[in-house]
């Protein structure tokens, strides 16, 4: 499947079990994302290689988006996870309660 725009700046891909989502992450299109992520279908890969996190309110939706998609599996991979999301699931206790495994976390630049 090709991606499409979610929202203006957000595209999303579903395959199978894999979500790519790529572009830019801001605090309009974070709610939106939320709000979409409700009735999707188990999702076991999370494909961030082409997503920026704009900024903190971004970040929060984030890590709120992956907060959801882990409690309906078991675990969940996240693949090329930009820095301040991994940081960001650490801060929050996210990683010290298992199920999540990070692959490839980019080193990107602070938001801001």
């Amino acid at each position: 499947m090709s991606p499409f725009p979610l929202t203006t700046g957000l595209d999303v891909t579903v395959t199978a079990e894999v979500l790519t989502l790529g572009g830019d992450l801001t605090r309009v299109n974070g709610a939106v994302l939320e709000a979409w992520l409700q009735n999707l279908p188990l999702i076991s890969v999370l494909e961030l290689s082409e997503l920026d996190i704009e900024d903190g309110v971004a970040a929060t939706h984030m890590v709120n988006a992956v907060r959801m998609l882990r409690s309906r599996v078991a675990q969940l991979q996240i693949v090329a996870a930009p820095q301040v999301l991994a940081h960001n699931l650490y801060r929050t206790g996210l990683l010290a309660q298992g199920g999540i495994e990070l692959k490839a976390m980019r080193e990107d630049e602070a938001y801001g």
